[in-house]
């Protein structure tokens, strides 16, 4: 019994000592701010308003907002990059915005939601990963760069599927089984 009170007040003394250190650890760690804050808030709310309206339009307008088309679409390309002429590279951006929107609008269900609270956020150079939970519970992690203009979206998480990621694989398959032809991933994003 001695032995158990020997313990437990050593412990107790512990907590007593260090509970203000942790507090003050805590209070440092809340009052930072995150970098890309109140630009994944605005392209959040952008998202989810999209998704109520269930419109490929409308996601494709919030990836011309927030996203960094140019690098998600080359990086879609993957190996392929380089069979892309120079004079085709705006019409293909453009056919990936669409088909960002398409597939978003397809999935407009897992964006339902009134808000959204950032979770955690890290940065790196000018990289920047923000956690975020929308009020329906879904988890949705943006991957941001800083440029001079401010932020950009390079990739997004929904369901554990990232955009960029999805889109490469879907992509180099279709230029896989043509051949590398790229008339026939233009025809494919037309779709």
């Amino acid at each position: 019994m001695t032995f158990l009170r020997t313990i437990l007040s050593t412990a107790t003394a512990a907590t007593i000592f260090w509970l203000p250190f942790g507090a003050a650890i805590s209070a440092s760690a809340s009052a930072t701010v995150c970098e890309g804050e109140a630009f994944v808030k605005n392209a959040g709310q952008a998202m989810m308003s999209a998704a109520r309206t269930k419109s490929p339009r409308a996601f494709s307008g919030v990836a011309s907002r927030y996203a960094d088309l140019d690098s998600i679409a080359m990086f879609a390309l993957g190996p392929h990059r380089s069979k892309l002429p120079q004079s085709s590279k705006a019409e293909y951006v453009n056919l990936t915005k669409q088909f960002i929107g398409r597939l978003m609008a397809e999935n407009s269900s897992r964006f339902t939601a009134s808000n959204l609270a950032i979770t955690s956020c890290a940065s790196q150079g000018n990289d920047v990963t923000v956690g975020t939970r929308l009020s329906g519970g879904q988890k949705v992690t943006f991957k941001l760069h800083k440029a001079r203009s401010g932020y950009l979206v390079r990739d997004v998480n929904v369901s554990s599927v990232w955009l960029a990621q999805q889109l490469r694989t879907t992509f180099t398959g279709v230029l896989r089984r043509n051949n590398g032809n790229m008339d026939a991933l233009f025809r494919y994003l037309r779709g």
